[in-house]
């Protein structure tokens, strides 16, 4: 009695995938014909990349000027402005921060003060001035 109830449940799921298996064909083959979505097309972007404007007029000889114990007021007067300060911290009675300088075209000009003293200097992007002919 029990392999005949096996055997009726067996014939019974090879029906019901039998009549459900022809129509699943039937929709993935339609599927595949139906036309693919066409792919967005991206624009077209300039590469070349954009001049920055920057808010300091920063020049070699600008950076000539200042030296290592150069006073902060010193420094913003030859540069033009306190700059933007990107560190700041204090530790055993001793100040130090980081200022930095931007300028056009990723010029810039970054110091790090030791109790408002220039402590260490650096510049990316300036040249020495063209001595004319």
């Amino acid at each position: 009695m029990k392999n005949s109830l096996n055997l009726c449940i067996a014939a019974l799921i090879f029906v019901v995938l039998g009549c459900s298996c022809p129509q699943k064909l039937k929709e993935l083959a339609n599927d595949a014909k139906s036309p693919s979505p066409t792919p967005f097309s991206t624009p077209t972007v300039n590469q070349t990349p954009t001049v920055k404007k920057g808010e300091y007029d920063l020049t070699m000889e600008k950076f000539k000027q200042i030296s290592k114990g150069t006073p902060r007021a010193d420094v913003e007067r030859i540069l033009g402005g306190k700059g933007k300060e990107i560190s700041n911290t204090t530790g055993g009675g001793v100040r130090f921060t980081v200022n930095k300088w931007e300028g056009e075209n990723f010029k810039a000009i970054i110091l790090s003060f030791r109790d408002d003293k220039v402590m260490t200097l650096s510049q990316v992007g300036l040249k020495k001035p063209v001595s004319g002919i």
